[in-house]
């Protein structure tokens, strides 16, 4: 059976394993002045890309990517392109092949992408030569060389110079230059723009606030309004100077914009990650492994005198190891607004080793317990209060709700211990605690880039429950009222750079007594403190690895607690 669960638990991380980068589509398309080539891939890549001269073919690198399914091939009358190849290098690099018809040259870029759709490589090819754009044409082939004039052969013999029609090319040749200088700086600021909306989106995805605008790019504004102004004036043919806007252009951000909640590595179903996006679906699998020990010394003994008992004496070590896998699905409703459900499924493996000083015992006695099978599903509300405008923190509210379905700790069997009188031990061990728990709390976020310190406070409610217990006169009924429980929590998340973060933090909860039959149950207050440690590292623009680590800080807590989560987000209904 401790097989069969292990298997399970690795079962579900390896359906989950995060594969390389994708090509999931090739379109060719056209312009008024250039054929494109359109890429469609899993996430952004550095690509190379480049012309093989002597077999007109261009080469596209995609480092540690594949093919999805079958390449689309160009139509036989098409102008540029003949056929499309894939090579797989040794290193997994994926080498794309375009079989051209004529020589040709290309620009390439990424296409800015909206949430949830896939990036886009352009590869554009001018429909006019080189040549001709840059005004190098076999009529013009000496315009712009320093004494240069355009003289027939004859007239250069004779020595006349150019009439008043030549003038006029030389002059419509300038034009054309001051146009294509024009159309140059237009693509170079379209460019810019693009970059920054990458830029935004990145940050975005982050969940921090949109890109700072460095001194560099300052820079790089400022001069190329030197140069627009500066080229303004330059006259070209029929005293015309090229038209530039006389307000602004385009539109400012609104400041009012909602904040995003900022990412931490993930402690807790509320204390942790960014609320999902509307209409995305998250889907979490986990792992999980606690360790607790206990030392305990049992006395069923009557004392006469100061360290003086006469009767049973048990010292006994527990050492209980739990080993979980869980998946995590979470849906936003609203961009303020998400629902989750977490299914877990556990084994427990509890080893005892006791021995009684008071009675003819020479050796330990090891009991060894386990316990397998469904968990205590937790169903989780997290909603966005407010945006964090003013200088407030970000509040958000949780809801959590946690379903009786694993076994019941009053559902196991219990035998007594052979050679141990008194000592009685459970034939298998609970995987649920037996009752419903409903928790509100608040989580409290302050971003102050790059950190953000966070802050929870909660509140339990055990409900009651009627169990039978075993008595000298047979099984009686008797009500249950597990102790309610009040935590807080706080910390400090902080971003390395744009994939990784980390974050500190401590958490203590205090477990009010139970009480069994109305009457309070010794030793059942609780005080549960821990230290937080945890990572996060961003796999791709969809996918994270989360690591998480708390430590035991008070005797009733348990000592080592290590929890893995791979989140991936995906859009069911786009």
């Amino acid at each position: 059976m401790r097989v069969l669960v292990v298997f399970t638990i690795f079962g579900i991380f390896l359906v989950s394993v995060c594969v390389g980068a994708e090509i999931t589509d090739i379109k060719y398309g056209e312009s008024v002045d250039a054929l494109r080539l359109e890429v469609s891939a899993s996430e952004y890549l550095s690509v190379q890309a480049f012309i093989v001269d002597d077999q007109n073919r261009l080469v596209i690198k995609f480092p540690g990517s594949r093919i999805s399914g079958t390449l689309s091939q160009p139509s036989h009358d098409h102008p540029l392109f003949s056929g499309v190849a894939s090579t797989s290098e040794v290193n997994a690099d994926l080498r794309l092949v375009v079989d051209l018809k004529r020589p040709a040259t290309f620009t390439q870029f990424w296409e800015p992408a909206s949430y949830g759709s896939s990036p886009k490589l352009l590869v554009q090819f001018p429909k006019r030569p080189m040549s001709e754009r840059a005004g190098k044409s076999p009529r013009f082939k000496n315009a712009g060389k320093p004494g240069a004039s355009l003289m027939s052969p004859t007239e250069k013999a004779t020595g006349k110079t150019a009439n008043y029609g030549e003038i006029e090319q030389l002059r419509r040749a300038l034009a054309e230059q001051q146009r294509l200088l024009d159309e140059q700086k237009k693509a170079f600021e379209e460019q810019q723009r693009k970059l920054r909306t990458l830029q935004n989106q990145l940050e975005h995805l982050a969940g921090a606030a949109p890109a700072k605008r460095t001194d560099k790019s300052r820079t790089m504004e400022q001069t190329n309004r030197t140069d627009a102004g500066s080229a303004s004036p330059r006259k070209v043919a029929g005293n015309r100077q090229p038209s530039r806007p006389t307000g602004p252009v385009g539109q400012a951000p609104d400041p009012a914009e909602t904040a995003k909640t900022p990412e931490l590595p993930r402690i807790s179903e509320t204390v942790g990650g960014v609320l999902t996006p509307k209409g995305n679906l998250t889907l979490e699998p986990s792992l999980e492994y606690h360790y607790a020990s206990n030392n305990r010394v049992f006395l069923n003994s009557a004392t006469f005198a100061p360290a003086v008992a006469v009767g049973l004496i048990d010292i006994a070590n527990l050492d209980r190891h739990t080993l979980l896998a869980a998946l995590t699905a979470r849906y936003g409703l609203s961009d303020r607004f998400e629902v989750s459900a977490r299914v877990p499924v556990l084994y427990r493996e509890d080893r005892q080793r006791s021995r009684p000083i008071s009675v003819n015992v020479n050796a330990d006695e090891t009991f060894d317990i386990e316990g397998s099978g469904l968990g205590d599903i937790e169903l989780t509300a997290r909603y966005q209060l407010n945006g964090g405008s003013g200088g407030w923190p970000i509040f958000v509210a949780n809801l959590a709700t946690t379903l009786p379905s694993g076994r019941s700790p009053y559902d196991v069997d219990y035998v007594v211990v052979p050679g141990i009188p008194g000592a009685t031990y459970p034939t298998e061990l609970p995987t649920g605690s037996g009752y419903v728990s409903v928790q509100p709390s608040i989580t409290a976020l302050y971003p102050t880039d790059p950190a953000v310190f966070y802050g929870n406070l909660s509140y339990a409610y055990n409900v009651e429950t009627d169990e039978d217990f075993e008595t000298s006169d047979g099984t009686e009924k008797r009500r249950v009222e597990p102790g309610d429980a009040i935590g807080a929590s706080f910390g400090l998340g902080f971003s390395i750079n744009e994939r990784s973060s980390f974050s500190i933090g401590y958490s203590h909860k205090h477990v009010f007594g139970t009480e069994v039959g109305g009457k309070s149950l010794k030793g059942s207050n609780l005080d549960l403190g821990e230290f937080l440690l945890g990572y996060s590292f961003k796999l791709t623009r969809d996918t994270s690895l989360n690591l998480s680590v708390s430590i035991g800080a008070t005797e009733d807590a348990q000592d080592a607690k290590v929890t893995l989560r791979l989140p991936m987000s995906f859009r069911p209904f786009n």
